[in-house]
């Protein structure tokens, strides 16, 4: 047992410094979320601003700048921490393709290391790496808001934070390596890689609010363990802003802008034309998690009686 939790430990690291140490992955890794900041600066912002200020109507001047700044940037932050759980485990599975393709999986069948402490230390590698990226953003994103003067959130409100990135992160791992267990070439993984990346931000909502898609499309969408995953960490990040703005009316609107705010800014998702909310997201990816946990391991037992 110490022999296998040991070799478990160092495959683990092992695992982690062969994605860190690679600083084009790394950087690919972080491709989408420079991708959304720069659109977020360039194009995003200034609309969802003057957006907001339209929704206000003749209430605009109540409320402050700032106070419409944290609504927006608190938006952006979510997308971004919302694709890197993504984006870094897909990144940091990487390793365990480029090992089948140079063959390294045939030195591990051949010593004594068992397979299991093999597959676990490629899940927990994953995740370690998904977590040190994702905190890293979220770290900058929380100084982002307080530089800015747009922080509005609670101690509480960071400990959540922390809990779904986790979340996130371990739910991310289980998937991405169900599909990418099927995978032997390093070319292989790269096209999907490429795919996925492309096609996250806009699954979680980075670039724009899936509440402007159709109501079908917003299912398929937010069916998606990810957009589950965004969902909570945009609840948690935007909810303080729209919260605060809501306050600062005084009920002069009667309660609209926040109805308003809180669809167009997706906090509550839209599936089957109902809108869900945050216990079904946990639910939904407390689930995701444990059907994927499943496949994994029915998967390790069959790969390893085709090696048998």
């Amino acid at each position: 047992m110490t022999r296998t939790l040991n070799a478990y430990k160092g495959l683990t690291i092992r695992n982690a410094k062969v994605f860190l140490k690679d600083n084009m992955a790394v950087f690919l890794s972080l491709l989408t979320q420079i991708i959304i900041l720069g659109l977020f600066l360039l194009f995003i912002k200034n609309s969802y601003v003057d957006g907001i200020n339209e929704a206000l109507g003749e209430l605009k001047d109540m409320v402050d700048k700032a106070d419409i700044e944290a609504l927006v940037n608190s938006w952006m932050i979510s997308g971004v921490i919302g694709t890197s759980v993504i984006t870094a485990t897909l990144s940091a599975l990487s390793v365990m393709v480029s090992d089948k393709h140079e063959r390294i999986d045939f030195d591990y069948n051949a010593s004594s290391v068992k397979g299991s402490a093999v597959v676990m230390s490629y899940f927990s590698g994953a995740v370690l790496c998904s977590l040190i990226t994702s905190f890293t953003l979220l770290a900058v994103g929380l100084v982002f808001l307080s530089m800015t003067g747009t922080f509005l959130l609670t101690v509480t409100d960071i400990l959540m934070l922390i809990g779904l990135v986790l979340l996130g992160s371990v739910s991310s791992t289980l998937i991405m390596m169900t599909v990418i267990s099927f995978f032997k070439k390093d070319s292989t993984y790269s096209a999907f890689s490429v795919l996925i990346s492309t096609l996250v931000g806009f699954i979680v909502g980075a670039y724009f609010p899936v509440s402007q898609l159709g109501e079908t499309t917003q299912t398929i969408v937010n069916l998606v363990p990810g957009a589950q995953i965004t969902g909570l960490i945009r609840d948690v990040l935007v909810s303080p802003a729209i919260d605060n703005i809501d306050k600062t009316l005084g009920g002069l609107d009667g309660g609209q802008f926040k109805t308003v705010a809180e669809k167009m800014f997706c906090i509550k998702l839209n599936i089957f034309g109902s809108e869900v909310d945050t216990g079904f997201m946990l639910m939904y990816s407390v689930i995701v998690i444990a059907v994927f946990l499943v496949l994994n391991v029915a998967l390790f037992r069959i790969s390893s009686k085709r090696k048998d």
